[in-house]
């Protein structure tokens, strides 16, 4: 890695961080359990959904408790994502984010901000995701370097995963070990003394995703059918075939297993079976439903646990409604929300004629979970900003869209063209990180007389109601909204058009073989 690749590197973890920071959601001060519910749990509040307040709260119970169970008042607050087991209430969600966030928790504490430097450790995941876009673009891609900051641009602030980048869900986790997996991986192809401890990686951060979330074991499989390819070689001799493994792979899958025989105990400890997840708990809204708590029944809170499956909650038939959901729709299409990522689609058809092994993982990743969250009973994510559930495949769209835009024929045509659909994206992405995840889907908005998709966004905006932490407790007394967001929405514009229009003028030629 020469110095230029690392100078570039670093300013674009320096444009991340300060475009996350100015709109980082939160307030000043540590907030109490007793405190979430009814003062931020409204819309353009920090806590505003139960996915960040889950994971919140449960950083509370780590940190203040050193349990991975929640006290009344934490469960209360995280309601109604919460499972019941043995007299005890559990998030729903994998503790992984949660473990990940205690460091900033613990300093965030000392100076009076817990929540936001608790939110602060997603965006230093999402500025690192920013980091190994550009790499993989440079180094397995071969992109020219105008070409490789693009596709760190157009996933970090020309997409809804900015609404994300910000508060304390698993998305850009999830991304990084993703895109860390991969870069690992090719590493671990060239060769040399250090294939050991790449390998090591990928095999640990494998396994621990999957305390990131649960549906992480299925998502990220074609990344480590990727690492088993590179291991294994075949060589065809007269009547058979001679297949060699990597004693390297081998040796290092016990990091794999080491780690899921922690899960293992870690769920017999906390939900009385190894095989058991926190998802798959019987949960305390159908108990209220039900009246179970009531008296004390037990028996018939076993009853429900143990008929709950989460695997259940995945079904085939749900897949057609679920992709026209993600891809198209009102509410929830990507290609309303950050039409960039048609070049993507287009950049996919492109590169693929090329059949080469990295392209077509990267390929299969994205169509996993395409499909894996299409067959989910609420593919529109809850109450949400854009098509949540596919911000790790939005960042592998973004090297697609970067590499047609890098294409030379056409070449200034296609980035002036690029250019308007950054226009558009970034607006809308900014106009989410700005407000509220909270936008109901259609069909739950049109039964409560509400607007859905960022319309919903746009009145918020309008009345100058925001999440961030910066302009609330720092710009407000000079500023409007309005003109906070054009402050941050021409910093990008500019940033965008350096990229697309300027930097490709100094080329001295384009690197890809197309």
């Amino acid at each position: 890695m020469n110095i230029k690749t690392i100078i570039t590197a670093f300013l674009i973890a320096i444009i991340g961080l300060g475009l996350y920071v100015a709109t980082i959601r939160g307030i000043p001060g540590n907030p109490k359990g007793e405190e979430i519910k009814g003062k931020l749990d409204q819309a353009t509040k920090p806590l505003e959904l139960s996915p960040e307040r889950g994971r919140y709260v449960l950083v509370m119970s780590l940190a203040e408790d050193h349990s991975f169970a929640l006290n009344p008042t934490l469960a209360a607050a995280a309601d109604p994502d919460i499972g019941y087991h043995d007299g005890r209430f559990y998030v729903y969600f994998g503790p992984g984010v949660s473990m990940l966030a205690l460091p900033m928790y613990f300093w965030g504490k000392s100076h009076n901000i817990a929540q936001v430097a608790t939110f602060f450790t997603v965006s230093l995941f999402a500025t690192l995701n920013l980091i190994l876009l550009f790499l993989l673009a440079r180094q397995i891609f071969k992109l020219p370097y105008w070409a490789a900051i693009l596709s760190a641009l157009i996933f970090g602030f020309a997409s809804s995963s900015w609404s994300y980048a910000i508060t304390l869900y698993q998305h850009h986790v999830t991304t990084f070990i993703i895109l860390s997996c991969f870069f690992a991986t090719w590493q671990y192809r060239q060769g040399g003394w250090t294939r050991f401890f790449w390998m090591s990686y990928v095999w640990i951060a494998y396994a621990y995703s999957i305390f990131v979330d649960y549906p992480n074991a299925i998502l990220i499989a074609p990344v480590m059918a990727y690492a088993f390819f590179s291991a294994v070689s075949f060589e065809n001799l007269q009547e058979k075939i001679k297949v060699k493994m990597d004693i390297i792979f081998v040796v290092t899958a016990i990091f794999f297993v080491g780690i899921n025989i922690l899960h293992g105990y870690y769920n017999y400890v906390n939900f009385g079976d190894w095989k058991r997840l926190s998802g798959g708990l019987v949960g305390i809204k159908e108990i209220r439903s039900k009246d179970l708590l009531k008296g004390a029944d037990q028996s018939a809170i076993e009853k429900e646990d143990a008929e709950k499956n989460v695997v259940s909650f995945f079904q085939e038939v749900n897949q057609p409604q679920g992709i026209v959901i993600l891809l198209t729709s009102r509410d929830r299409g990507i290609f309303l929300y950050a039409p960039i990522f048609l070049l993507g689609i287009l950049g996919i058809f492109s590169r693929l004629k090329r059949s080469e092994m990295e392209g077509n993982m990267i390929v299969a990743t994205i169509a996993t979970h395409l499909f894996l969250y299409s067959s989910w009973g609420d593919p529109w994510g809850g109450w949400a900003f854009g098509p949540r559930y596919l911000i790790p495949a939005m960042s592998l769209l973004s090297l697609f869209a970067a590499y047609w835009v890098s294409i030379p024929k056409w070449g200034f045509t296609r980035r002036i063209f690029t250019l308007i659909l950054i226009t558009y994206s970034s607006a809308i992405a900014l106009l989410g990180a700005l407000t509220t995840n909270a936008v109901p889907p259609k069909v739950e908005a049109d039964y409560l007389k509400m607007k859905y998709n960022f319309l919903h966004n746009y009145d918020f905006f309008m009345s100058g109601q925001s999440s961030s932490y910066v302009y609330n407790t720092f710009v407000k007394e000079n500023y409007t909204l309005q003109e906070y967001f054009y402050m941050i929405w021409g910093t990008v514009l500019v940033i965008a058009f350096i990229v697309l229009i300027v930097m490709p003028l100094f080329k001295r030629r384009y690197e890809p073989v197309h």
